[in-house]
């Protein structure tokens, strides 16, 4: 990964309590043993390069998101909210089918406000299957005033638009619902997605542009963040994705080798979140209003 020294430097003047809503710690795994059943095996990340990183960049608030290696033992992500303290927040990976009521009390006082379905990784297809995850789901953390967080392809969360604009909890979107950019902006499920936002239950995570195009610094990628702050002002986010985690183009995944991180410059990535927002209204919005409302960080 990129040391915090490499960075691009911020072009822009940060606002206070600015978050980055999408990060991961990892290992070590003496301390921190992984799932027997994930699809990868992670490097180390630590809190201490994630706090130096953010320092550089001008971040004060951060969100944990579970890694999927971890499955639902969310004790790494536990440990660093803890140790980050007031500042940081976390999104869960919780079983539908075990967690208790005390289970998921105990993960709020630690900071959780979320919990994630990560059906991207998990090679779920079944739109019946996941639709019946997020209802369950949505069920057990509605009294909490969390929030589901969905990991998935632009098709299967275009099939379950409907249940995302009804559920009872927010829905919030990974790294642009995956929206495939070379097939065009103007396709039926683009359409839809800003739709499903506009209606206000849907959020979006402006994260890891990587993964829907080859060039995240596309005018293609531009004017899809574009098109997607205007549905919804009040509903954008932005992460970094570090220490970016993910598969590699043709290598397949395996648990059974460390999986290198992808190095991303996470300054030239918060420049260009600039340049898609364009006015310092919108840059408050995205990395200090609206985070502070979904993850129920404290007034400034």
């Amino acid at each position: 990964m990129l040391s915090a020294t490499l960075q691009e430097k911020i072009q822009f003047q940060l606002p206070v309590g600015a978050c980055d809503c999408h990060t991961h710690i990892f290992g070590p795994v003496e301390q921190y043993p992984y799932w027997t059943e994930r699809t990868y095996t992670p490097d180390d990340s630590t809190i201490e390069q994630l706090r130096d990183l953010h320092l550089s960049l001008g971040i004060q608030r951060t969100v944990i998101v579970h890694p999927s290696p971890y499955g639902p033992d969310n004790r790494r992500s536990s440990d660093a909210i803890a140790k980050i303290g007031t500042n940081a927040r976390g999104v869960a990976v919780i079983d539908e089918t075990t967690i208790t009521f005390p289970d998921l009390e105990k993960l709020h006082q630690i900071g959780f406000r979320g919990a994630r379905l990560n059906l991207e990784t998990a090679g779920v297809a079944d739109p019946e299957f996941a639709r019946n995850k997020l209802q369950m789901t949505a069920k057990l953390i509605q009294p909490f005033g969390w929030h589901i967080q969905i990991f998935s392809s632009l098709h299967m969360v275009t099939e379950l638009a409907k249940d995302m604009m009804s559920c009872e909890v927010p829905v919030v979107l990974d790294h642009f619902a995956r929206v495939p950019v070379l097939d065009g902006l103007e396709q039926p499920k683009v359409l839809q997605l800003l739709k499903m936002l506009k209606e206000g239950n849907v959020w979006m995570k402006l994260s890891a542009p990587q993964r829907v195009s080859d060039d995240p610094d596309s005018a293609l990628v531009a004017q899809l963040a574009r098109m997607l702050i205007e549905a919804n002002t009040n509903r954008m986010v932005w992460g970094s994705d570090w220490p970016h985690s993910g598969a590699h183009y043709g290598k397949k995944r395996s648990k059974e080798e460390i999986e290198p991180f992808h190095l991303i410059n996470d300054g030239h990535a918060l420049n260009r979140l600039a340049h898609w927002a364009q006015t310092p209204q919108l840059i408050q919005k995205i990395l200090t209003d609206n985070p502070a409302s979904l993850y129920d960080f404290p007034s400034i």
